[in-house]
């Protein structure tokens, strides 16, 4: 009864702790006398933790740890001072300001999600963007590729066109000289036609001025045949690039009297041929288109 009255009634607990620090008291199993209220404030048990910095009082440990987290103050002490009850308005205006936290809080939390969300459909659209301009890029490189591949093809077409083009006219041209020569040579069999006049003479030999590729040569042998009759001269169609040695091995061929042993020679301007002049082509020695050679002993 004295350690219930010591504490205000606070309970079994209270009145305990305060048994176990007075038990050494004198008079403590006197029966319990009535000491008046100031007796009673003196020996008050602690109601409430106080926090002395902001002046806040807390019903538990717990509670004033958790205050004590959030701003960091330091200074608590136990208090006397009961946390009075909240009336029902208190707990409304408490109700209300919790829920107004609550939304605070997932509101701050949606508009950090709604900027996430934002950064990343940025993130993905410039992804996308970026892709999309390496596509466009490759798409035109291979574009590229392509259009020089064709022009490539295009341009080797043309040449191998050219080229049929450059070989059928070269073809012509061969058949139209195989022709003239034939012609010419069935012509010189039976024509004896008289040698052109010589009109230059160029690096030591006579040059006869020429249009195409072809040497009409006369040779007039000052030769007799047989009783004293002369042999006629023979006309022959060369080409520019044979050699005087075709020429040659010609005058043996048709006219087998006169021996191996002769000379070839061009009347005007006066030039007598040697062997060295042998592997000369007829229009480096002038011949071309036409002349008349003198075949002597």
């Amino acid at each position: 009864e004295k350690a219930l009255k010591a504490t205000n009634n606070s309970g079994l607990q209270p009145a305990l702790d305060w048994l176990d620090a007075h038990a050494n008291d004198a008079g403590i199993d006197d029966p319990a006398v009535d000491e008046g209220p100031s007796e009673v404030v003196t020996n008050e048990h602690a109601q409430s933790i106080k926090c002395n910095e902001c002046d806040k009082l807390f019903p538990s440990a717990d509670l004033a740890q958790v205050h004590a987290t959030k701003s960091g103050h330091q200074d608590f002490s136990e208090s006397t001072e009961a946390i009075k009850p909240l009336t029902e308005e208190e707990k409304k205006q408490k109700l209300d300001e919790i829920q107004r936290k609550i939304a605070e809080k997932r509101q701050r939390r949606e508009e950090v999600e709604k900027e996430e969300q934002r950064q990343n459909e940025l993130l993905r659209r410039k992804a996308g963007q970026d892709m999309t301009e390496q596509k466009e890029k490759l798409k035109d490189q291979m574009l590229l590729r392509e259009i020089e591949k064709q022009k490539r093809e295009k341009e080797d077409d043309k040449r191998a066109k050219q080229k049929i083009k450059d070989q059928i006219e070269q073809d012509k041209r061969d058949r139209a000289r195989r022709v003239a020569l034939e012609k010419a040579e069935r012509d010189g069999e039976v024509v004896e036609k008289k040698a052109e006049p010589v009109s230059m003479l160029q690096s030591g030999l006579p040059k006869i001025a020429a249009e195409g590729g072809l040497a009409r040569l006369q040779i007039r042998p000052m030769l007799l045949a047989g009783k004293g009759s002369p042999t006629p001269p023979v006309t022959h169609v060369f080409a520019a690039d044979q050699t005087l040695k075709d020429v040659i091995e010609f005058v043996k061929k048709v006219m087998p009297h006169v021996g191996s042993h002769f000379k070839l020679s061009l009347s005007f301007p006066r030039m007598d041929f040697e062997s060295r002049h042998e592997s000369m082509t007829l229009k480096d020695l002038g011949l071309v288109p036409s002349a008349a050679l003198i075949l002597t002993a």
